[in-house]
């Protein structure tokens, strides 16, 4: 019995989420004239953004219908992009820190560069496991804005 990806598999539960199918099974609609509309407002086709984004075009037109634009990701940024603009696991990669301690870290203290002198230990930072790394098999989160947003933090988000 041989599972295709993007297919409920039957007695498990388990589904594979649209960002992680193959790009075949996604089924974009490729009718780029039935959002001429949206091309006229936002200057790009809502199926391109989709592709470019890796979300569904029913995403796209829901993020406009939410926020009114479809360059805006999330409804309002995290702590940690507030205070410093950038997503908890680029924190974690500058600080070599778990997006989880960058995430206490702001939480606790209201900045992800405090540190704490009580809390050192000779194996911060270093990887123990030689099979798991949190950056491999932690999910990546993406900034609340894209680019082409009115709002967005070039300046503080350059060389990012």
């Amino acid at each position: 019995m041989t599972i295709e990806k993007g297919t409920w598999i039957k007695g498990s539960g388990s589904y594979t989420e649209f960002r992680y199918r193959n790009p075949q099974d996604k089924k974009y609609t490729e009718n780029q004239h039935d959002n001429t509309g949206f091309y006229e407002k936002w200057g790009i086709h809502a199926t391109d953004l989709a592709k470019q984004e890796n979300v569904s075009t029913e995403c796209i037109h829901m993020r406009v219908m939410n926020y009114g634009t479809p360059f805006q990701r999330k409804k309002n940024p995290t702590l940690c992009e507030q205070l410093h603009h950038k997503t908890d696991y680029e924190l974690g990669l500058e600080l070599n820190l778990h997006p989880q301690s960058v995430r206490r870290r702001v939480n606790t203290y209201k900045n992800a560069y405090r540190e704490n002198p009580r809390q050192e230990h000779p194996l911060r930072g270093k990887i123990i496991s030689a099979k798991e790394d949190w950056r491999t098999n932690v999910k990546k989160s993406r900034f609340w804005l894209m680019p082409e947003h009115k709002n967005y933090p070039h300046e503080a988000r350059k060389g990012l």
